[in-house]
């Protein structure tokens, strides 16, 4: 590499895209194509598709994969959950090329130390706990690996890596990757309550219908998507139909749907604490939304920062039929910011740059 003004060139390898419930990895896309020339690889296809995505190739086979690194000849491969590390780590040793991976939390939370309840549950169902995994193992490894530029997690995982393994130099702390300046607007809010998410055991979406079913002069709207959404619809028939679903919506016309909620309610079950730092807590304060979610961990109350955590449900019916607190609405704008990709995309291009000298910073 003799040019030292040329763009690098990032295979970015992804399991699979573009999916409409992985924005982040659209919002990461379109902040980091500025500073690098990308190569998008799915390895499958999504199952709900978003529509305004970048070009992108299928290659399910690693063999396909290896085909793609020798045509494209990339200076970096740039992955998405630890996960992926046994797929991307031995394609990177074979064609001696450094790789990045952002973590995320399904795959990290599980790395937290249980309660007795978590320790009784792995014992009945006879799970390993996820650091003696053989693919966590395998990705442990690949992060040591000198081709390893950095892993870059949300800061409150970093204990929990080190303790299991994880080299602490290659760590980098990072907020979740959101396009905050899309959704940043001051402008009035209607007077709705949202919920937004795949809908699985741990959201307990059923939470939010139960919390529409007794503040009946509020609209509540739920943007869910997953194979469990049919149960809660059974559900919300069952309490009078509350809530309203709302069918998957294309990335550039959320902005417009939190505009017509003042508050988010994002539900998590008590007993399976493993929702992490979601993306809609910082785009909804952005749009001016307060968030209510639960304390199921302490490191909440450092991303929701100026919002609402609750114990019970049925604390919110007053809190949600009420406006937002000017101050909390206020402090919630700037408390977005830490999320913005636009912001914080420098740690993973600089990553890059530090392994390839002729290649400027982002």
């Amino acid at each position: 590499m003799s040019d030292a003004s040329r763009r690098p060139s990032v295979l970015v390898l992804l399991k699979e895209y573009p999916q409409i419930s992985q924005t982040y990895i659209k919002h990461e896309i379109e902040a980091i194509e500025q500073h690098a020339d990308l190569t998008i690889v799915t390895r499958k296809g999504p199952d709900i598709p978003y529509d305004n995505h970048r070009p992108y190739r299928t290659a399910e086979h690693p063999d396909e994969i290896r085909e793609i690194v020798a045509e494209v000849e990339p200076d970096v491969i740039h992955t998405h959950y630890l996960v992926e590390l046994p797929v991307v780590g031995p394609i990177a040793e074979e064609a001696d090329l450094p790789f990045t991976v952002r973590a995320h939390s399904f795959d990290t939370l599980a790395l937290r130390r249980k309660s007795w309840k978590g320790r009784l549950k792995q014992r009945i169902k006879r799970t390993p706990p996820l650091e003696r995994t053989p693919w966590f193992q395998e990705g442990l490894r690949w992060m040591r690996d000198e081709r390893c530029l950095g892993v870059l997690t949300f800061p409150f995982t970093r204990p929990w890596l080190e303790r299991v393994g994880a080299p602490g130099d290659k760590l980098v702390d990072c907020w979740p990757v959101v396009d905050v300046q899309r959704f940043l607007d001051d402008t009035p809010n209607g007077d709705g309550v949202m919920n937004t998410g795949v809908a699985t055991p741990k959201k307990k979406m059923t939470d939010f219908v139960d919390l529409a079913a007794a503040v009946p002069d509020v609209p509540f709207r739920l943007y869910g998507m997953g194979y469990e959404i049919d149960d809660l619809h059974d559900h919300n028939r069952r309490h009078g139909s509350p809530v309203e679903f709302v069918d998957p919506v294309q990335p550039e016309q959320m902005p417009a749907e939190y505009k017509q909620h003042r508050w988010l309610v994002y539900t998590a079950d008590f007993d399976i604490p493993t929702v992490g730092w979601p993306m809609a807590v910082a785009e909804a304060q952005a749009s001016g939304v307060g968030v209510c979610m639960p304390r199921i961990r302490p490191d909440l109350a450092t991303y929701v920062g100026p919002g609402v955590l609750y114990d019970s449900i049925d604390e919110l019916p007053e809190i949600v039929s009420g406006p937002v607190p000017d101050e909390m609405r206020r402090d919630g704008f700037e408390h977005a910011r830490r999320s913005d990709i636009g912001t914080h995309k420098r740690l993973l291009t600089d990553l890059w740059a530090g392994a390839l000298t002729d290649v400027p910073a982002g």
